[in-house]
């Protein structure tokens, strides 16, 4: 067990290439050395068990304040019709546990969903290969989660058309949340997994993003 972030969520976002956090280090009775550092910043640690700690972020205050911190929005009467059928397009695919359901869904986009920082030449493979389970799977049960999730509402600016994002506590530093903003971050990911966002500055786990056109624009983790 990961003592900051959660095994499922960690190896996702490892898997998926896509995150650029600090290095993490693991530590074992092997390593006095990593287990002195561990110490000295998280408190005294059983030398015995494996751990993945990733670090506090040194810019985690600089990070915490780009967050915009946007209202979540749970009322989905209100999406525009094309947002709304994007959305019921992407958690239908999803459901069907196939992840080629999604390839009529990619071809119709003008351009590629952003599914990673780096260069995705097949965006199928890609799923399948990012997801532990080697089916996509796991990651479409992480779509619906998200789709299921109150939305935020961002203006780009310059433009460009306003973005529907699912959680909303994507656009979030995580901090000043209310009981009721837990719990619904909590059944995305865990109380670990929040801690370690926070020492980061903020949220870099999943999220959907459909722009107001509805045009999916991205199914990404990281920063």
């Amino acid at each position: 067990m990961a003592k900051l972030l959660a095994p499922t969520a960690l190896s996702m976002l490892l898997l998926a290439g896509a995150l650029t956090a600090p290095a993490f280090a693991t530590t074992s009775d092997n390593s006095s050395t990593a287990n002195s550092e561990v110490t000295s910043q998280f408190g005294t640690a059983d030398p015995t068990d494996d751990q993945i700690i990733i670090p506090p972020n040194e810019n985690a205050q600089e990070r915490a304040a780009d967050y915009d911190n946007l209202e979540p929005q749970r009322d989905l009467s209100i999406l525009p019709s094309e947002v709304a059928k994007m959305r019921d397009l992407l958690m239908n695919a999803a459901r069907s546990g196939d992840i080629e359901n999604f390839r009529p869904i990619l071809d119709a986009q003008p351009n590629v969903p952003s599914l990673s920082f780096g260069e995705v030449d097949n965006p199928i493979q890609f799923l399948r290969e990012s997801s532990n389970d080697g089916e996509g799977l796991e990651l479409m049960g992480i779509m619906l989660e998200l789709l299921e999730a109150p939305y935020a509402v961002q203006d780009l600016g310059e433009g460009e058309p306003k973005m529907f994002v699912w959680p909303a506590y994507a656009t979030h530093n995580l901090q000043d949340l209310s009981n009721q903003e837990l719990v619904e971050v909590y059944k995305l990911v865990s109380h670990l997994d929040v801690e370690e966002m926070r020492l980061y500055g903020g949220w870099y786990f999943f999220r959907v993003g459909i722009d107001k056109n509805g045009v999916w624009r991205f199914f990404v983790a990281g920063d």
